[in-house]
């Protein structure tokens, strides 16, 4: 199995030296194919500033954007903010760990923390998630036809344990981050790779012909289980190649970012840019269509020094309630989080695609793992979500729940991708999809 896993994946690094875009001609065949959906999520830590995130909300449709919002402005209408939303397993009695660990390990997965030894910063120990988050549910059931079913970036998120992973493949199975924009771009784009497969002395066409030499050797050693998933990656080159040679105009690769320092305070902004801008194009061409994008970890010392502001991160969320210099900040630095979530959906908004434009076709999902530093309120956590799923979710609205749990929120947005499960999360903490948030 250790050959067929390499094999595997030196077929998917392959395909994404290609970069095509989504092609309705090229999609089995059917000419009405929409284009593909996709989630995007992203995270940052130590919470938020409620009373400047959440609307006084006059009805469900009519509300005026609160200070850390108003990067939104231009999509409005694509946003769903639901107030209300407790991660009820991050409190229970029975989850190990501390708050910020709790809270990480829970944000998107529903789930409690295993057994472990990871220390937070009052002496409590934890191991991983207990099981997959919703990105990786997601990428299960539209990933799998794509280069890469799911991309993991981070921004200053280096940390090796449960405080700095948010995106798990299954229980105990947390997902590294990409942190440097430069290995992104090269697992992307192989740098100085001709894509012309016409050309029988290109390096394409060589990547195709040793590709499909290794599984034809393969296939005669093998049994009958195995031959069928050979047969089947063999089907994926075909089909690769076809696209390949059908499709006259590729998706060109970007230029190469500049190198620059991952764990450095000064560098963050370039960082997310050069990330946002090459997820954004990975995404137009159709190289994956679920990512995840996670700005530090939760208990990190991250200062803002391109907003004036030199306070570690994490000790500034514990100001107290009266601080209101502290809470300013606090407010500066998660609307610094939205304007980068704001520059993304222009980026996407200003690539065609079908009737429309790539964000069209995209679901994102904004939060952090606790609500607010100061008191590690696992209560009403701050779920941002912009796009409609194509009419599957019934945006421009601002609702308002009596603690519904995290599990319940995270299912409706599964089911916003036609994904039919019974719950998500851990069981004791998920009745259903929760009403309100699907049209």
């Amino acid at each position: 199995m250790s050959t067929l896993f390499s094999r595997r994946s030196w077929l998917r690094a392959a395909a994404g030296t290609l970069a095509l875009p989504w092609l309705p001609s090229l999609s089995r065949g059917d000419e009405a194919a929409s284009p593909p959906l996709r989630l995007v999520l992203f995270f940052h830590p130590n919470g938020t500033v409620g009373e400047n995130l959440w609307p006084a909300t006059t009805s469900e449709t009519e509300f005026e954007l609160p200070p850390i919002l108003t990067p939104f402005s231009p999509y409005r209408d694509r946003l769903l903010l639901a107030q209300g939303i407790n991660s009820t397993v991050a409190q229970d009695a029975k989850n190990r760990g501390g708050p910020h660990q709790r809270g990480m390990g829970g944000v998107f997965t529903g789930q409690m923390l295993l057994e472990g030894e990871f220390v937070d910063g009052c002496g409590s120990t934890a191991g991983w998630a207990d099981g997959p988050s919703v990105d990786q549910v997601v990428a299960a059931h539209i990933g799998r036809d794509t280069a890469f079913s799911s991309l993991e970036l981070g921004v200053r998120a280096t940390i090796q344990d449960v405080q700095g992973r948010i995106s798990y493949l299954a229980s105990g199975a947390p997902l590294p981050c990409i942190s440097d924009p430069v290995a992104l771009y090269e697992r992307l784009f192989f740098r100085d790779l001709s894509l012309d497969p016409s050309d029988p002395n290109s390096k394409a066409r060589a990547v195709l012909d040793s590709s499909k030499d290794q599984l034809a050797l393969l296939q005669k050693r093998v049994g009958a289980e195995d031959r069928l998933t050979l047969d089947h990656h063999l089907s994926l080159v075909e089909d690769l190649e076809r696209r390949m040679q059908a499709q006259a105009t590729t998706c060109e690769a970007l230029s190469a970012p500049a190198q620059l320092e991952v764990d450095s305070e000064s560098t963050m902004p370039d960082i997310s840019r050069n990330h946002l801008d090459l997820l954004a194009h990975g995404l137009s061409c159709d190289l994956t269509r679920v990512a995840s994008v996670q700005y530090s970890t939760g208990f990190n010392q991250i200062r803002f020094p391109w907003l004036d502001e030199e306070g570690e991160g994490h000790a500034l969320s514990h100001a107290g309630d009266s601080s209101t210099e502290a809470w300013a900040a606090m407010t500066n630095r998660v609307r610094w989080h939205a304007e980068e979530i704001a520059y993304f959906m222009g980026k996407l908004a200003a690539m065609p695609e079908g009737d429309g434009s790539v964000l069209d076709n995209t679901v994102v999902l904004w939060a952090s793992e606790i609500s607010r530093g100061n008191s590690h309120s696992l209560n009403d956590i701050p779920y941002v979500l912009l796009g409609n799923a194509r009419g599957a979710i019934k945006t421009g609205r601002s609702l308002s729940y009596d603690g519904a749990s995290s599990c319940d929120y995270l299912h409706a947005v599964l089911a916003a991708f036609g994904i039919d499960v019974p719950s998500f999360g851990h069981p004791d903490h998920a009745q259903g999809i929760l009403s309100g948030i699907l049209s």
